[in-house]
This record gives C-alpha cells, sequence and structure tokens, in this order.
C-alpha cells in the first residue's frame, strides 16, 4: 500500500510539474530573459581504454557530470509524501547541449542518455555515460621515455556566453566550509582498471576564455579537462632497446674472426639487416609524421650507417686477403710504387 501511494504520488508529482506547470523544455530555465543559466561540470574517468600512437588517437571512458538550476522544477515535500528526489527521462527537460567539441569519431555527445536527477530545491543533476575518441598530438622526441598531453574540450554551440555560463563544479570543504572548484579530472577508484601501457601522471582541468572574441559568439568559452600521461618503457626497454644494444655490440666481432673463416661479411650483413627490423617495428609503432625523429631512431640510424661502414670495411679487407699473382696481376703504376 506505501509503495503503490508513493507512485501515485510521484505520478502526480510528475504532471504537477509539467502539466499543470506548464513546463517547456525548449526554453532556457531562467526566470528572466537576461538571466544566465550557469552549468557545472565535471568529468569522471573510469578507464582509459588505449592511445594508439599511429592514428593520434586518445579512447576514454567517461561520466560527464552536469549540475544546473531550473527555477521551475521545484516542490514542496510536505505536499508531495516527502519526495526528495524525482527521476525522469532527458527527453523531458531542459538540457544544456553539451558537446565534445575535440573528437575523431563525429560523435560529439554522449553515449547513453540517463535519467536526470531532479531535486526539490530545483537543481538537476545529469551524469551520461560515454566512449570518446579524440585526438593527441604524438610526441616522439623521447619514445619509449615520452610523456603525453591529450585533452577533453566541452563546450555548448546552442548557447552563448550571455546565456549559459559554463563552470566547473564545486564542492564543500569539510573544514573550513568553503567552496572550491574541482579543478581536475576525477579518478573513479572502484571501476578504474589501470591502463598496461600508459600511467597517468596529472589530470588538471580549466575553464578557457577567448577574450578576442564577443561572449555572444558560442566559441568564447569552454571546459578542457587535461590528461597527462607517461608510457610504461618496460615493455620496449626488454624488446627492443637491450636488443638493439646487444646486437650493434655484435658488429664488433667483425674484426675478431679471420678472414678465411669467410663469416666476416655473413655476419656483418646478419647485424645490419636486424637493425633495419627493429628500425621497421618502431616506425610501424609511430605516427608518420615529419615535426620530429625519436632519439631511439637516431640511434638506430647511427648504427645502420656504422655497420654500413663496417660492410663496406669487410669487403675491402677480405678483397685484399684473398689477392693472389694468379687471381690479380699487379698493374706497371703499383710495380713502381712497391
Amino acid at each position: 500500500y506505501l509503495g503503490t501511494k508513493a507512485e501515485s504520488e510521484e505520478g502526480h508529482l510528475l504532471r504537477y510539474l509539467f502539466e499543470e506547470k506548464g513546463y517547456r523544455k525548449d526554453v532556457r530555465p531562467v526566470e528572466n530573459p537576461e538571466d544566465t543559466v550557469d552549468i557545472y561540470i565535471a568529468l569522471t574517468l573510469s578507464n582509459l581504454i588505449s592511445l594508439k600512437e599511429a592514428d593520434e588517437t586518445l579512447t576514454t571512458n567517461v561520466w560527464v557530470e552536469q549540475l544546473w538550476y531550473d527555477p521551475r522544477l521545484t516542490w514542496n515535500q510536505t505536499e508531495f509524501y516527502g519526495i526528495d528526489i524525482l527521476r525522469v527521462s532527458p527527453d523531458l527537460v531542459w538540457l544544456p547541449k553539451l558537446i565534445l567539441e575535440n573528437n575523431n569519431n563525429g560523435d560529439f555527445e554522449v553515449a547513453y542518455y540517463c535519467n536526470v536527477l531532479v531535486y526539490p530545491n530545483g537543481y538537476i543533476s545529469w551524469l551520461p555515460p560515454a566512449i570518446f575518441q579524440t585526438p593527441c598530438s604524438i610526441n616522439v622526441n623521447y619514445f619509449p621515455f615520452d610523456w603525453q598531453n591529450c585533452s577533453l574540450k566541452f563546450s555548448t554551440l546552442t548557447y552563448n556566453a550571455k546565456e549559459v555560463n559554463l563552470r566547473l563544479k564545486e564542492e564543500t570543504d569539510e573544514e573550513t566550509q568553503r567552496m572550491y572548484p574541482v579543478e581536475w579530472i576525477v579518478i573513479d577508484r572502484e571501476a578504474f582498471t589501470d591502463n598496461g601501457e600508459w600511467q597517468i601522471v596529472h589530470i588538471p582541468a580549466r575553464k578557457n576564455v577567448d577574450r578576442s572574441l564577443s561572449p555572444e559568439s558560442t566559441q568564447y568559452q569552454d571546459i578542457t579537462f587535461y590528461l597527462i600521461i607517461k608510457r610504461k618503457p618496460l615493455f620496449y626497454i626488454i624488446n627492443i632497446l637491450i636488443p638493439c644494444v646487444m646486437i650493434a655490440l655484435m658488429a664488433n666481432l667483425v674484426f675478431y674472426l679471420p678472414a678465411d673463416s669467410g663469416e666476416k661479411m655473413t655476419l656483418a650483413i646478419s647485424v645490419l639487416l636486424a637493425q633495419s627490423v627493429f628500425l621497421l617495428l618502431i616506425s610501424q609503432r609511430l605516427p608518420q609524421t615529419a615535426l620530429a625523429i625519436p632519439l631511439i631512431g637516431k640511434y638506430l640510424m647511427f648504427i645502420m650507417v656504422l655497420v654500413t661502414v663496417v660492410v663496406v670495411s669487410c669487403a675491402v679487407v677480405l678483397n685484399m686477403h684473398f689477392r693472389s699473382p694468379s687471381t690479380h696481376i699487379m698493374s706497371d703504376r703499383m710495380k713502381k710504387v712497391y
């Protein structure tokens, strides 16, 4: 009986808010046309899925929290069975229409339109999940000991800064009871899974304002969340760096082999081919850019030049070693020299 009565009271509250009060979702939630709607935004990171260096694409699983005040959706709890929260479809209420400006797949909005939480004081909370693919410019200078700075830029292209004011979510300090903005990406410790290749170092957030534009421009403001990550180099150290150094050291053994063994040239060319394979592996992992060459690439190119010199030296040494009067007749000029 109590459950049935609560359901009927909730239905009555829905009719009161959306029918009797004449709610319109296409109208901004303001009492006066010149008022601005404050939208508080926070980003919760559930998973850093991947960073594809070749495509320069970051894939993340996030929750985009949005909080705003709608004076039309207020009620007295004592008149409606003490209901302190109302869960409604996002199709029924006004939404700020936040989009991810820098996306790589053309998916500007969230992945799932979950219910909106409405409170008696008129505040609305919406926490939709999303899987975003964003561009991330890869700096390959110090690969595999590199750091990358990726960002997620949110804005609203429907309203300008005079209509909607984007702000970072605020929380209350338990000791001082003062409000402070959440200037970082929130990490969901229970759901978050560590990425095997990347380690999160810093996760700041900030509001950007372009003073060169008018507040009436939709490009005037945005909220940007930065994801600064560091590569875990152990895989590359074991599988690329150590083998490269060991193979490069093997090139010195060419000078210790006797020419009669017939393996000097074979060893030198084998080392050269091995270095070429490692250089090919690295080039497949990195973006095809001419802006920078990684240090490991420069090292491999330097080693390949040295090994090429070794191959040429071996050819000269073998040629001189196997010369004989029957195979190479000394010219008159050389006879005069010697």
